[in-house]
């Protein structure tokens, strides 16, 4: 049973990553599909275990749930705007005070701390610097507070109970 659920998972992290390779090219010429299948298996084999790592496997589920990953993506959109616009303003107005702010996360998988870090690097004005068990160290462009209870909340909010409730 758990060489099937291996199996399984192989082939659904697969299927997704092909997916991205065509939502990426658009192209549906047939080299490019069988380029794209053969470098997203090839991408699959060498990152299985980072998405299905030993202890997430005893936790997981075979199927992510696809709805809370829609909600995900959209309050990141959403987010990047709102942060974009915020952003411009601090620059134009030079109303701004970057720091570095260490925040500790409640995610338990790898995979989750891993989808936290590239979604604050993919909002306007905060980067993840360094990624250390369940701490971020995070640049903020505008550090509104040095308390990291505080700047934890304010940076990783919605978005770390979304990633928790999909990845653990």
């Amino acid at each position: 049973m758990e060489r099937v659920l291996k199996i399984l998972r192989f082939f659904s992290l697969s299927a997704v990553l092909f997916l991205f390779w065509i939502l990426y090219t658009l192209d549906f010429h047939p080299q490019s599909l069988l380029l794209g299948a053969s470098a997203t298996t090839a991408v699959a084999l060498v990152s299985y275990r980072i998405f299905f790592d030993q202890q997430g496997i005893k936790e997981s589920r075979l199927v992510f749930r696809w709805d809370l990953i829609a909600v995900y993506l959209f309050f990141l959109i959403l987010q990047n705007y709102i942060a974009s616009f915020i952003l411009i303003k601090q620059m134009i107005t030079g109303t701004y005070a970057s720091g570095v702010v260490r925040i500790k996360t409640r995610l338990s998988s790898r995979i989750g701390r891993t989808m936290l870090a590239n979604t604050i690097s993919l909002v306007p004005g905060t980067l993840t610097l360094w990624l250390e068990g369940s701490y971020l160290y995070v640049h903020w462009f505008d550090q509104k507070t040095r308390h990291r209870l505080k700047a934890g909340r304010m940076i990783k909010e919605p978005m770390e109970s979304v990633l928790k409730k999909i990845f653990g």
